[in-house]
């Protein structure tokens, strides 16, 4: 059975990263059960734990619909992230080896590839990977599950926002100027770097609030 939920669990959180599932159009659990081919149990507890975690909100007898972020809830994300990777670049920019800066190139050249394909999927898939490598770095996993927590819903929120004109192509400057300055051991213009990022992130995300 516990094998069983957390298959429903990844299942449909994948459809609901993916834009499969809609904040419009409520899906019954019977719906759910059938697509995936799952009882309706363990659907019905991957459902209780995505609205714990706030993916969705469930109403009886009419289904479950995706659960919009709020400007709020986008806000404090972004202040959260902005204080502990900051922290994170402060504390430990010098420990970046070289197979580490190549690697975040390496994903840069992805997130390059993604945006000329017009992908804000996989784009945001990239982006989510170097922000928690990044993370990993310093290696404190109580951190590092804080912000992998919120990793998921940042590239739900991600994706809306990389659908706006220009911002893949802001986004992936952005990672290449952060990348460029955590390779040259500048924490100062790294961190400011990384302020401005998520600056406009915050920005570009809260007026794709209500356009999807």
């Amino acid at each position: 059975m516990a094998e069983k939920k957390e298959k429903a669990y990844e299942l449909i959180k994948l459809r609901i990263l993916n834009g499969q599932l809609s904040s419009r159009q409520p899906v019954s659990l019977s719906a759910l059960s059938s697509e995936l081919s799952i009882s309706r149990t363990p659907i019905r507890d991957a459902l209780h734990r995505l609205k714990t975690e706030g993916f969705v909100e469930i109403f009886p007898n009419q289904g479950v619909i995706v659960k919009e972020l709020t400007s709020v809830e986008v806000t404090q994300m972004y202040e959260l992230r902005l204080a502990l990777e900051g922290f994170i670049l402060r504390r430990c920019i010098s420990l970046f080896a070289q197979h580490d800066i190549a690697f975040l190139r390496k994903l840069l050249n992805h997130q390059r590839e993604a945006m000329e394909n017009k992908d804000p999927f996989a784009f945001m898939r990239y982006d989510n990977e170097q922000h928690l490598y990044i993370h990993n770095i310093y290696n404190n996993p109580f951190i590092f599950n804080v912000l992998n927590r919120m990793a998921d819903r940042i590239y739900y929120g991600g994706v809306q926002a990389l659908k706006m004109p220009g911002r893949m192509q802001s986004t992936f400057e952005e990672h290449v100027r952060l990348v460029d300055a955590i390779e040259a051991g500048d924490v100062e213009l790294a961190i400011q770097t990384l302020e401005n990022h998520f600056n406009l992130g915050l920005t570009y995300t809260i007026r794709s609030i209500g356009q999807v």
